[in-house]
């Protein structure tokens, strides 16, 4: 079957995350916008709760526009009261199909009412708030049916309604961070840990996700007080899924990691990036803050290289910092690949906004 994956805010890294969460599905086209997969059937609701980047997945329903084939899944659609409808047009001309599929199906009786917005796509928020029957058209040629839209509101309320937020140092998205734990490509039996553990953003979703075996940690004690403070506050909330689970959060330097923390099978995490840029900041504290997080990435590989097991994976953030127009990056790759851990793919998956002065870089090793 084929499957529509509309992407994120950043196309790369979504499509980075699908096809290391299914590694057997073959990428049949790809844009800006959108991703389409040949694969298995797949339960697409359970998949969007899993995916990060993601905005919606949907079923081909047709390698031809027809507006019968809309009025045919709607005719099957067992619903009480108005039947709401909207079509969303991808790297294609918006036209008047919806108006047409809406005159016929009301002319067979049914109540409907065509969902609109002043774009040619429909928002997951207009989806989700008018209880939408979203139909895609992409590039003219494939029509689609949407089976699930992300879930906005829970990662906003996971984001912002949180007791504990650093926003001095910065705090890594939800949604990044569950990105990040899916190229780790580890089953859910597998031992997690964080060592640079914030807010505890990457535990708080590993749990989420289903993992049993997660730990963190931070050599800042507020650190470690925020992320207890987050992970009680996810557990208080109406049928949490992680109400039962343990985790332990430490308050440890990364450099003395292998003192306290053994078999690991994924380290993911976002480290220390640095004091806050403000202003035009100069050239010469930025290389001061790449030399210091250098030595202190390169010690925290070291203790990767003891606490990791054979074949297990590290995805860390390494920052990328905007001076004067130009990109200055920490360049320790050759002494990480000295300590056993080989790139999966190079150059790395950025993260960003045009307005950062600090990108996101995204690497993934596996210990040799």
């Amino acid at each position: 079957m084929r499957y529509i994956f509309i992407l994120g805010h950043n196309p790369k890294l979504s499509v980075a995350e699908i096809t290391a969460v299914l590694p057997s599905a073959s990428i049949v086209e790809q844009t800006d916008s959108f991703l389409v997969l040949e694969s298995e059937t797949l339960d697409c609701a359970a998949l969007m709760k899993r995916l990060g980047g993601t905005i919606k997945i949907a079923e081909v329903i047709g390698e031809r526009i027809e507006a019968r084939l809309i009025i045919g899944a709607l005719e099957r659609v067992e619903e009480e009261g108005k039947l709401n409808f909207g079509i969303s047009y991808y790297d294609c001309a918006k036209d008047r199909m919806g108006m047409d599929v809406k005159r016929q199906l009301q002319q067979l009786g049914k109540r409907v009412r065509l969902v609109t917005s002043k774009e040619k796509i429909l928002s997951s928020v207009v989806v989700t708030k008018n209880n939408c029957h979203e139909f895609m058209v992409l590039r003219g040629r494939i029509l689609a049916q949407t089976r699930a839209v992300q879930d906005f509101e829970d990662y906003s309320h996971r984001d912002f309604g949180r007791p504990e937020r650093d926003v001095v140092s910065g705090t890594l998205p939800p949604k990044v961070a569950k990105i990040m734990i899916n190229l780790s490509q580890q089953p859910l039996t597998a031992h997690i840990h964080d060592p640079f553990c914030g807010s505890g953003t990457i535990i708080q979703e590993a749990l989420l996700m289903g993992y049993e075996h997660v730990s963190g940690s931070d050599v800042s004690e507020k650190a470690v007080s925020d992320t207890t403070k987050n992970l009680q506050w996810l557990r208080e909330r109406d049928e949490s899924p992680i109400k039962e689970k343990k985790v332990s959060i430490s308050n440890i330097d990364v450099r003395e990691l292998s003192r306290h923390v053994h078999d690991i099978d994924a380290i993911i995490t976002e480290p220390y990036l640095g004091p806050a840029l403000r202003g035009e900041s100069r050239e010469h504290e930025v290389q001061t803050t790449i030399k210091e997080l250098s030595d202190l990435y390169e010690y925290a590989f070291s203790e990767f290289q003891k606490i990791v097991k054979p074949n297990g994976r590290v995805v860390m953030v390494f920052p990328v910092f905007r001076v004067g127009g130009h990109e200055k990056q920490i360049l320790i790759l050759g002494k990480i690949k000295q300590l056993g851990f080989i790139p999966v793919s190079e150059p790395p998956v950025r993260y960003s906004r045009a307005d950062q002065k600090v990108m996101r870089d995204i690497w993934v090793f596996i210990k040799s």
